[in-house]
């Protein structure tokens, strides 16, 4: 097979701009609101409640399907689906964790035989690596789709382990083994959504409201979050806080790709050879 040599240039063409973002945080922070953001969008979904966790953003007009098994899994990820759509969305590869995933490595024998603990469908931790090669192996299929990509989670806080050789709090994705680090390496944005409770005018205390805002890179607390959205001087043109605003349209799918296709064209058009 052949080598195809291309053009690092040719990335950052603004038609040919394609964002892969991971967005995390707690549940009802807007992950799902900003995914449903994405134009033209195909979503895998596997969460509970009506329409799998979709009645949020039932009304933007989108078609998904439910994700319901590994086989299942596999075949979104490998692009079987949704060919004609601009963006795919899956919503949430936490949840899918906690289910279809454990239940393939489970599905694996082990060279030490079965447990009580595995036959009750508790995985051990040796199953958690399992699950999180499952994962990583299916994510970069999904990640290599011609597409834009936005991948939800939730949110885990991981204490310091001397065994590990972690020395601080970190708080990222809620997925296993090595993919709560891992993961975060695969996008070239990962989100971290937080909440709080703003007053609209400071003299009116029944004018509080939550505002909904992410994070786009880490503040140095130990919060997961970057974006590979830089140019030259490697100063990111997302400001670190945005806050969303969905009546405006600030802070959703679209906004980050309007910005970022804006600034590389200006660039573009200044550096021409």
């Amino acid at each position: 097979m052949s080598l195809v040599i291309k053009h690092s240039r040719d990335l950052i063409q603004p038609d040919n701009l394609k964002l892969k973002i991971l967005i995390f945080g707690f549940p009802g922070s807007g992950k799902t609101s900003f995914m449903g953001s994405a134009p033209n969008l195909g979503a895998g979904v596997c969460e509970t409640g009506h329409g799998k966790g979709l009645l949020s953003v039932a009304a933007k007009e989108f078609d998904y399907v439910d994700l319901e098994s590994y086989s299942d899994f596999d075949a979104f990820c490998s692009g079987s689906v949704f060919k004609d759509k601009d963006s795919i969305g899956l919503d949430s590869l936490s949840d899918m964790e906690k289910t279809f995933i454990k239940d393939k490595a489970l599905s694996m024998p082990r060279a030490r035989g079965e447990s009580q603990k595995r036959s009750l469908g508790v995985p051990e931790l040796d199953d958690y690596g399992t699950m999180a090669e499952l994962t990583r192996k299916l994510l970069r299929k999904l990640l290599d789709q011609d597409k834009h990509v936005i991948t939800t989670a939730t949110l885990r806080v991981d204490k310091p382990d001397s065994e590990s050789m972690q020395t601080e709090t970190l708080v990222g994705p809620d997925l296993p083994g090595q993919m709560f680090l891992g993961s975060t390496a695969m996008f070239d944005i990962v989100l971290c959504t937080r909440t709080r409770q703003v007053l609209r005018d400071p003299k009116d205390a029944k004018s509080r409201y939550t505002q909904y805002f992410y994070l786009t890179n880490n503040p140095g607390n130990g919060i997961i979050a970057k974006n590979r959205l830089n140019l030259e001087d490697n100063v990111s043109f997302l400001p670190p806080e945005v806050i969303v605003d969905y009546r405006t349209g600030e802070g959703t799918f679209p906004w980050i790709l309007a910005r970022a296709q804006a600034a590389y064209q200006k660039w573009l058009d200044e550096h021409k050879v």
